[in-house]
């Protein structure tokens, strides 16, 4: 227990981060894809870019923390944790995930003869998932009948947080190399 207390005082400022990082980018994703959702091109285009910019504020966020700590580790300080990117992100994502299990199990009540009461908690479950990974819409209106779609679309944030880290850690920039000296 005072494992996860430790862990939660330690990075709880950059597990909200994300979190405020993953609303504002939800909100932006409704806003550009709502109005482009006539034009195929369009909605995927913004939908690439909806992901693309939270993607971006991900990757900035973990690669600073990687690069924080990577003084600490060189140092002695602190033990170096390879997976520590991807543990964050669990944490992070830990009610999306739980929200897609949700869909997932409901998804096989709605096709018996279901209460009025489940379709509606199934129905309410889903469009609380789509607001909250609405930079996924086209993705997502593609794969209706997938209800496994929304526990994928976790994966793409799992691997840019574990990368970033990483990256940040061991000193690597992806995004933005330091000019060679001549």
């Amino acid at each position: 227990m005072n494992k996860i207390k430790e862990f939660f005082r330690a990075y709880g400022g950059v597990i909200g981060k994300i979190i405020i990082n993953h609303i504002a980018m939800s909100i932006f994703g409704l806003m550009v894809c709502f109005p482009t959702a006539k034009s195929p091109v369009l909605f995927w285009g913004a939908s690439i870019l909806a992901i693309g910019m939270y993607m971006f504020l991900l990757y900035m966020i973990m690669w600073e923390l990687g690069a924080k700590e990577s003084v600490e580790v060189e140092y002695g300080r602190m033990k170096r944790d390879n997976f520590k990117g991807l543990k964050i992100s669990l944490v992070t994502n830990s009610l999306f995930i739980l929200i897609s299990i949700l869909i997932f199990i409901l998804s096989f009540f709605e096709t018996s003869e279901a209460s009025g009461l489940n379709s509606f908690m199934y129905v309410l479950v889903w469009i609380m998932e789509l607001f909250v990974e609405s930079m996924y819409l086209p993705i997502v209106a593609s794969c209706s009948n997938f209800t496994l779609i929304f526990l994928l679309l976790i994966i793409p944030e799992l691997v840019c947080c574990a990368l970033s880290y990483w990256a940040g850690v061991s000193g690597k920039k992806c995004l933005f190399p330091d000019k060679k000296k001549k």
